[in-house]
């Protein structure tokens, strides 16, 4: 059997459980949106799940011990990446500490510590300086921290995000985005379990468009060949 008619058959079966009674509640427009505007390219091989987040968001503090270990038992052939919002000057300085830390390789100790140090501890963090503080703590000197704040990488970076953020229509925290096309978010009265239950529904829908392309593509290209 071909590897991408397995992927499909796999597949499939999944498709087959995301249509089941248990997850057919799920809707367009009631529990998810679909991103609006011309269609947007997205990789045809892999499905991306975006975290749309700020620091200085409670939320988004109070969802990282479902988001996390959730991204990790993610399905293969999924990416994950975190995108920080900027909605005004005071997050602004968190959006660039986000993707300062990225670029000094010390994200993986400081993300869920910089929402301890906000949320858990109350610790006053205010200003880039006071960010340039923390993040000494993880082996950077203070000034290189505020140096590569301004560097053409976090700014290019910052940049990127922006443009990320006005495309998907984004206007709350936290935020999943599903491979460029639909926004999961808390609704009045719902959970965090039943956010990440939504974003499983749209990525596994995803996952089985992808294994029914391909499996198309070989039917096509087998054709071709004879």
């Amino acid at each position: 059997m071909k590897i991408s008619t397995l992927i499909s058959v796999v597949l499939t079966l999944i498709l087959a459980v995301i249509t089941s009674p248990a997850w057919s509640q799920f809707e367009e427009g009631m529990h998810y949106e679909r991103i609006e505007g011309p269609p947007i390219d997205s990789t045809a091989d892999h499905v991306e799940v975006v975290e749309v987040f700020s620091y200085l968001c409670p939320h988004c503090s109070t969802f990282q011990p479902y988001v996390g270990p959730w991204e990790k038992d993610l399905p293969e052939s999924t990416s994950f990446r975190r995108v920080p919002v900027s909605f005004n000057p005071s997050w602004r300085a968190f959006a660039q500490a986000y993707y300062t830390a990225e670029v000094l390789g010390i994200l993986d100790q400081s993300h869920e510590a910089l929402f301890t140090a906000l949320h858990t501890n109350r610790r006053p963090i205010r200003s880039m300086a006071d960010l340039a503080d923390f993040h000494a703590g993880f082996d950077v000197d203070a000034d290189r921290f505020e140096s590569t704040a301004e560097s053409f990488a976090v700014q290019s970076r910052m940049r990127s995000g922006d443009a990320d953020l006005a495309k998907w229509g984004v206007r709350s925290t936290p935020t999943l985005v599903i491979n460029n096309k639909y926004r999961v978010s808390p609704r009045r009265g719902g959970s965090f379990e039943e956010v990440l239950a939504i974003a499983d529904f749209l990525i596994a829908q995803e996952l089985a468009d992808i294994g029914a392309a391909a499996d198309t593509a070989d039917v096509n290209a087998d054709s071709a060949g004879q």
